[in-house]
Protein backbone atom coordinates (compact mmCIF):
# COMPACT_ATOMS: atom_id res chain seq x y z
CA UNK A 1 0.00 0.00 0.00
CA UNK A 2 1.28 3.53 -0.80
CA UNK A 3 1.51 6.30 0.87
CA UNK A 4 -1.13 7.98 -0.51
CA UNK A 5 -4.02 5.08 0.13
CA UNK A 6 -2.30 4.50 3.24
CA UNK A 7 -3.26 8.24 4.51
CA UNK A 8 -6.65 8.09 2.85
CA UNK A 9 -6.87 4.77 4.64
CA UNK A 10 -6.30 5.84 8.02
CA UNK A 11 -8.06 8.87 7.35
CA UNK A 12 -11.47 7.23 6.19
CA UNK A 13 -10.89 4.83 9.31
CA UNK A 14 -11.00 7.93 11.62
CA UNK A 15 -13.77 9.08 10.12
CA UNK A 16 -15.59 6.17 10.78
CA UNK A 17 -14.50 5.85 14.48
CA UNK A 18 -15.33 9.66 14.40
CA UNK A 19 -19.10 8.72 13.10
CA UNK A 20 -19.27 6.11 15.84
CA UNK A 21 -18.35 8.54 18.52
CA UNK A 22 -20.73 10.99 17.43
CA UNK A 23 -23.31 8.81 17.47
CA UNK A 24 -22.27 7.32 20.58
CA UNK A 25 -21.87 10.98 22.03
CA UNK A 26 -25.83 11.83 20.47
CA UNK A 27 -27.30 8.65 22.38
CA UNK A 28 -26.10 10.04 25.42
CA UNK A 29 -27.27 13.20 25.02
CA UNK A 30 -30.36 14.47 27.20
CA UNK A 31 -33.64 13.10 26.12
CA UNK A 32 -36.14 16.56 26.18
CA UNK A 33 -39.84 15.07 26.10
CA UNK A 34 -42.70 17.74 26.36
CA UNK A 35 -45.16 16.86 28.94
CA UNK A 36 -48.95 18.52 28.60
CA UNK A 37 -52.12 18.48 30.34
CA UNK A 38 -55.28 19.85 31.84
CA UNK A 39 -54.78 19.76 35.73
CA UNK A 40 -53.37 22.37 37.95
CA UNK A 41 -50.04 21.38 39.59
CA UNK A 42 -51.51 21.46 42.69
CA UNK A 43 -54.07 18.58 41.85
CA UNK A 44 -53.44 15.19 43.75
CA UNK A 45 -53.00 13.73 40.08
CA UNK A 46 -50.12 16.32 39.73
CA UNK A 47 -48.56 15.97 43.06
CA UNK A 48 -48.69 12.14 43.43
CA UNK A 49 -49.51 11.01 39.81
CA UNK A 50 -47.80 13.13 37.00
CA UNK A 51 -44.87 14.51 39.25
CA UNK A 52 -43.97 11.24 40.82
CA UNK A 53 -44.03 9.71 37.13
CA UNK A 54 -41.76 12.02 35.95
CA UNK A 55 -39.72 11.79 38.59
CA UNK A 56 -39.03 8.48 38.84
CA UNK A 57 -38.41 8.56 34.94
CA UNK A 58 -35.56 10.86 35.40
CA UNK A 59 -34.28 8.79 38.59
CA UNK A 60 -34.40 5.34 36.97
CA UNK A 61 -32.27 6.81 33.44
CA UNK A 62 -30.24 8.59 35.99
CA UNK A 63 -30.94 12.09 34.52
CA UNK A 64 -30.97 11.70 30.77
CA UNK A 65 -34.54 12.09 30.14
CA UNK A 66 -35.93 15.57 31.29
CA UNK A 67 -39.60 17.04 31.27
CA UNK A 68 -40.77 20.32 30.43
CA UNK A 69 -44.06 20.26 31.88
CA UNK A 70 -47.16 22.37 30.93
CA UNK A 71 -49.83 21.84 33.42
CA UNK A 72 -53.35 23.47 33.60
CA UNK A 73 -54.23 23.81 29.83
CA UNK A 74 -51.34 26.01 28.78
CA UNK A 75 -51.15 24.02 25.51
CA UNK A 76 -54.35 22.79 25.21
CA UNK A 77 -57.80 21.32 26.75
CA UNK A 78 -58.19 17.98 28.04
CA UNK A 79 -60.01 17.29 24.76
CA UNK A 80 -57.09 18.61 22.88
CA UNK A 81 -54.48 16.61 24.38
CA UNK A 82 -54.86 13.13 22.22
CA UNK A 83 -54.46 15.27 18.77
CA UNK A 84 -51.54 17.17 20.39
CA UNK A 85 -50.06 13.77 21.17
CA UNK A 86 -51.26 11.57 17.71
CA UNK A 87 -49.42 15.32 16.08
CA UNK A 88 -46.16 15.22 17.76
CA UNK A 89 -47.29 18.70 18.91
CA UNK A 90 -46.05 17.42 22.37
CA UNK A 91 -44.20 14.15 23.31
CA UNK A 92 -46.60 13.05 26.66
CA UNK A 93 -49.97 14.23 27.67
CA UNK A 94 -52.78 12.97 29.85
CA UNK A 95 -56.22 11.91 28.91
CA UNK A 96 -59.34 10.84 30.16
CA UNK A 97 -61.16 8.94 27.80
CA UNK A 98 -64.36 10.84 28.70
CA UNK A 99 -62.39 14.04 27.38
CA UNK A 100 -62.66 12.10 23.63
CA UNK A 101 -65.52 9.55 23.68
CA UNK A 102 -65.28 9.34 20.12
CA UNK A 103 -61.82 8.20 20.03
CA UNK A 104 -61.86 6.32 23.18
CA UNK A 105 -64.90 4.56 24.07
CA UNK A 106 -63.41 1.19 25.24
CA UNK A 107 -61.40 2.95 27.77
CA UNK A 108 -64.22 4.16 29.89
CA UNK A 109 -64.98 0.87 30.89
CA UNK A 110 -63.46 2.36 34.28
CA UNK A 111 -65.66 5.18 34.49
CA UNK A 112 -68.77 2.90 34.92
CA UNK A 113 -70.77 2.41 37.91
CA UNK A 114 -69.71 -0.17 40.38
CA UNK A 115 -66.47 -0.77 38.77
CA UNK A 116 -64.50 -0.89 42.13
CA UNK A 117 -64.27 0.11 45.42
CA UNK A 118 -61.45 1.92 45.73
CA UNK A 119 -58.82 4.14 43.74
CA UNK A 120 -55.79 1.43 44.08
CA UNK A 121 -58.41 -1.70 42.70
CA UNK A 122 -59.44 0.55 39.91
CA UNK A 123 -56.45 1.74 39.27
CA UNK A 124 -54.70 -1.70 39.08
CA UNK A 125 -57.07 -3.18 36.60
CA UNK A 126 -56.76 0.15 34.21
CA UNK A 127 -53.17 -0.29 34.20
CA UNK A 128 -53.53 -4.03 33.36
CA UNK A 129 -55.73 -3.28 30.86
CA UNK A 130 -54.40 -0.20 29.29
CA UNK A 131 -50.32 -0.61 29.56
CA UNK A 132 -47.75 -1.97 26.79
CA UNK A 133 -49.75 -5.78 25.71
CA UNK A 134 -53.00 -4.86 27.34
CA UNK A 135 -56.70 -5.80 25.90
CA UNK A 136 -57.18 -2.00 25.38
CA UNK A 137 -53.70 -1.36 24.37
CA UNK A 138 -54.54 -3.72 21.91
CA UNK A 139 -57.90 -2.72 20.99
CA UNK A 140 -57.44 1.15 21.67
CA UNK A 141 -54.58 3.09 21.92
CA UNK A 142 -52.15 0.71 19.17
CA UNK A 143 -54.35 1.31 16.30
CA UNK A 144 -54.26 5.21 17.01
CA UNK A 145 -50.28 5.06 17.38
CA UNK A 146 -50.48 5.24 21.49
CA UNK A 147 -48.41 4.13 24.05
CA UNK A 148 -49.58 4.21 27.59
CA UNK A 149 -46.82 4.61 30.14
CA UNK A 150 -49.30 5.37 33.26
CA UNK A 151 -52.72 5.26 34.58
CA UNK A 152 -55.22 5.38 37.03
CA UNK A 153 -58.97 6.07 38.39
CA UNK A 154 -60.13 8.11 41.24
CA UNK A 155 -61.89 6.49 43.88
CA UNK A 156 -65.79 6.10 42.90
CA UNK A 157 -67.61 9.03 42.83
CA UNK A 158 -70.21 10.68 44.63
CA UNK A 159 -72.85 13.28 44.13
CA UNK A 160 -71.75 16.53 45.46
CA UNK A 161 -74.27 19.45 45.43
CA UNK A 162 -74.62 22.95 46.02
CA UNK A 163 -78.33 22.48 47.82
CA UNK A 164 -79.94 19.69 47.37
CA UNK A 165 -79.90 16.55 49.66
CA UNK A 166 -79.60 13.77 47.78
CA UNK A 167 -80.00 10.10 49.24
CA UNK A 168 -81.91 8.12 46.81
CA UNK A 169 -82.20 8.20 42.84
CA UNK A 170 -85.30 10.12 43.36
CA UNK A 171 -83.70 13.25 44.52
CA UNK A 172 -81.70 13.56 41.73
CA UNK A 173 -83.94 14.54 39.05
CA UNK A 174 -83.27 17.68 37.22
CA UNK A 175 -80.28 18.62 38.86
CA UNK A 176 -77.65 19.77 36.16
CA UNK A 177 -74.53 17.90 37.15
CA UNK A 178 -70.94 18.50 35.76
CA UNK A 179 -70.30 14.79 34.69
CA UNK A 180 -67.72 13.60 32.73
CA UNK A 181 -69.14 12.99 29.38
CA UNK A 182 -69.50 9.21 27.84
CA UNK A 183 -70.79 6.33 30.64
CA UNK A 184 -71.14 9.55 33.00
CA UNK A 185 -73.67 10.83 31.12
CA UNK A 186 -74.82 7.92 30.68
CA UNK A 187 -75.35 7.47 34.26
CA UNK A 188 -76.43 10.68 34.84
CA UNK A 189 -79.42 10.79 32.24
CA UNK A 190 -80.45 7.52 33.75
CA UNK A 191 -81.12 9.26 37.23
CA UNK A 192 -82.91 11.88 35.81
CA UNK A 193 -80.51 14.24 36.20
CA UNK A 194 -78.80 16.86 33.18
CA UNK A 195 -75.49 15.87 32.58
CA UNK A 196 -73.41 19.15 31.60
CA UNK A 197 -69.73 18.93 30.14
CA UNK A 198 -67.61 21.13 31.77
CA UNK A 199 -63.74 21.79 32.16
CA UNK A 200 -62.02 21.57 35.68
CA UNK A 201 -60.84 25.39 35.83
CA UNK A 202 -64.62 26.41 34.80
CA UNK A 203 -66.44 24.23 37.78
CA UNK A 204 -65.94 26.85 40.19
CA UNK A 205 -67.48 29.63 38.51
CA UNK A 206 -70.11 26.95 37.27
CA UNK A 207 -70.92 26.44 40.88
CA UNK A 208 -71.25 29.95 42.15
CA UNK A 209 -72.97 31.07 39.21
CA UNK A 210 -75.70 28.41 38.65
CA UNK A 211 -74.82 27.34 35.51
CA UNK A 212 -74.83 23.85 37.29
CA UNK A 213 -76.13 22.63 40.97
CA UNK A 214 -73.18 20.09 41.31
CA UNK A 215 -70.89 17.21 40.18
CA UNK A 216 -70.00 13.90 40.32
CA UNK A 217 -66.82 13.78 41.80
CA UNK A 218 -64.70 11.98 44.62
CA UNK A 219 -63.92 13.72 47.92
CA UNK A 220 -60.27 14.11 47.43
CA UNK A 221 -60.15 16.74 44.45
CA UNK A 222 -62.37 18.83 46.43
CA UNK A 223 -60.37 21.19 47.76
CA UNK A 224 -57.50 21.00 45.23
CA UNK A 225 -60.49 22.20 42.60
CA UNK A 226 -61.27 25.07 45.65
CA UNK A 227 -65.08 24.40 45.47
CA UNK A 228 -65.38 23.22 49.23
CA UNK A 229 -67.25 26.55 50.14
CA UNK A 230 -69.40 26.25 47.34
CA UNK A 231 -70.19 22.96 47.64
CA UNK A 232 -71.88 21.68 50.76
CA UNK A 233 -74.00 18.23 50.55
CA UNK A 234 -72.51 14.40 49.48
CA UNK A 235 -73.54 11.17 49.44
CA UNK A 236 -71.24 8.69 50.16
CA UNK A 237 -71.38 4.85 48.86
CA UNK A 238 -73.80 6.10 45.44
CA UNK A 239 -70.35 4.75 43.56
CA UNK A 240 -71.98 6.50 40.75
CA UNK A 241 -68.75 5.73 38.33
CA UNK A 242 -65.58 7.37 38.20
CA UNK A 243 -62.51 8.85 36.31
CA UNK A 244 -59.57 6.98 34.64
CA UNK A 245 -56.63 8.85 33.19
CA UNK A 246 -53.90 7.57 31.00
CA UNK A 247 -50.40 9.16 30.20
CA UNK A 248 -49.77 8.84 26.64
CA UNK A 249 -46.48 9.16 24.27
CA UNK A 250 -47.01 8.61 20.46
CA UNK A 251 -46.17 5.72 18.30
CA UNK A 252 -43.22 8.02 16.21
CA UNK A 253 -41.69 9.20 19.74
CA UNK A 254 -41.84 6.28 21.79
CA UNK A 255 -39.85 4.62 18.78
CA UNK A 256 -37.30 7.31 18.80
CA UNK A 257 -36.71 6.38 22.17
CA UNK A 258 -33.82 3.51 23.47
CA UNK A 259 -35.18 0.29 24.94
CA UNK A 260 -33.71 1.39 28.00
CA UNK A 261 -35.60 4.44 28.21
CA UNK A 262 -38.92 2.41 27.63
CA UNK A 263 -38.79 0.07 29.99
CA UNK A 264 -38.12 2.90 32.38
CA UNK A 265 -41.43 4.44 31.75
CA UNK A 266 -43.29 1.61 31.82
CA UNK A 267 -41.78 0.44 35.95
CA UNK A 268 -41.84 4.39 36.50
CA UNK A 269 -45.70 3.67 35.50
CA UNK A 270 -45.78 1.07 37.65
CA UNK A 271 -44.57 3.29 40.95
CA UNK A 272 -46.85 6.00 40.15
CA UNK A 273 -49.93 4.76 39.80
CA UNK A 274 -49.46 2.65 43.31
CA UNK A 275 -48.28 6.50 44.83
CA UNK A 276 -51.06 8.15 43.69
CA UNK A 277 -53.86 5.18 44.42
CA UNK A 278 -52.52 4.81 48.38
CA UNK A 279 -52.58 9.19 48.18
CA UNK A 280 -55.59 9.15 46.86
CA UNK A 281 -57.68 6.14 48.90
CA UNK A 282 -55.70 8.07 52.42
CA UNK A 283 -57.56 11.36 51.25
CA UNK A 284 -60.79 10.83 49.98
CA UNK A 285 -61.56 9.45 53.66
CA UNK A 286 -59.79 12.28 55.22
CA UNK A 287 -61.05 14.92 53.04
CA UNK A 288 -64.39 13.80 53.65
CA UNK A 289 -63.94 14.09 57.17
CA UNK A 290 -62.19 17.70 56.94
CA UNK A 291 -65.25 18.74 54.78
CA UNK A 292 -67.66 18.25 57.31
CA UNK A 293 -66.09 19.27 60.57
CA UNK A 294 -64.30 22.76 58.89
CA UNK A 295 -66.88 23.30 55.97
CA UNK A 296 -69.95 22.05 57.65
CA UNK A 297 -70.64 19.97 54.84
CA UNK A 298 -73.71 17.52 54.95
CA UNK A 299 -72.27 13.55 53.94
CA UNK A 300 -75.19 11.29 53.86
CA UNK A 301 -73.91 7.55 54.51
CA UNK A 302 -76.31 5.26 52.33
CA UNK A 303 -78.04 2.27 54.17
CA UNK A 304 -78.09 -0.73 52.61
CA UNK A 305 -81.75 -0.19 50.86
CA UNK A 306 -80.30 2.83 49.70
CA UNK A 307 -77.34 1.67 47.49
CA UNK A 308 -79.48 -1.26 46.89
CA UNK A 309 -81.72 1.44 44.97
CA UNK A 310 -79.09 3.59 43.52
CA UNK A 311 -77.28 0.35 41.63
CA UNK A 312 -80.70 -1.52 40.75
CA UNK A 313 -80.92 1.63 38.63
CA UNK A 314 -77.64 2.16 37.51
CA UNK A 315 -76.80 -1.97 36.90
CA UNK A 316 -78.46 -1.40 33.49
CA UNK A 317 -75.66 1.38 32.34
CA UNK A 318 -72.86 -1.20 32.25
CA UNK A 319 -74.94 -3.93 30.52
CA UNK A 320 -75.97 -0.86 27.89
CA UNK A 321 -72.81 0.58 27.46
CA UNK A 322 -70.87 -2.92 26.67
CA UNK A 323 -74.42 -3.81 24.23
CA UNK A 324 -73.83 -0.52 22.43
CA UNK A 325 -70.40 -1.01 22.17
CA UNK A 326 -70.52 -4.71 20.55
CA UNK A 327 -72.87 -3.38 18.43
CA UNK A 328 -70.79 -1.18 16.86
CA UNK A 329 -68.19 -3.95 15.94
CA UNK A 330 -66.13 -2.89 19.39
CA UNK A 331 -65.11 -5.40 22.17
CA UNK A 332 -67.22 -3.61 24.77
CA UNK A 333 -68.31 -7.13 26.52
CA UNK A 334 -64.71 -8.49 26.05
CA UNK A 335 -63.11 -5.38 27.73
CA UNK A 336 -65.83 -5.48 30.66
CA UNK A 337 -65.11 -8.71 31.59
CA UNK A 338 -61.70 -8.44 31.18
CA UNK A 339 -61.59 -5.37 33.55
CA UNK A 340 -63.88 -6.73 36.42
CA UNK A 341 -61.61 -9.92 36.40
CA UNK A 342 -58.41 -7.73 36.83
CA UNK A 343 -60.21 -6.02 40.09
CA UNK A 344 -58.73 -7.11 43.21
Amino acid sequence: MNETKMSAWILGALALIGCILSGSAKAEDPIVLRFADDIPKTHPISVYGSKVWMDEVEKRTNGRVRFQWYPSGQLGRGRDVLALVQSGAIDVGSIGPSYTPEKLPLSSVAELPSMFGSSCAGSQAAWVLMRKGGLLDEKEYAPLGLHVVFAFTNPPYEVQTVKRDVSTPSDMKGLRLKTLGGASDDAALKLGAVPVQMAVPDLFLGLQRGTVDGRFGAFTSVYANSTQDVLSRSTEGADIGGFVLGTFIGDRRWKSLPTDVQDAMLQAGDVAWKSFCAEADKENVAQAKALVEKNHWVVHTLTADEKAAWQNLLTPVTAEWAKRLDGRGKPGTAVLDAFRAAVH
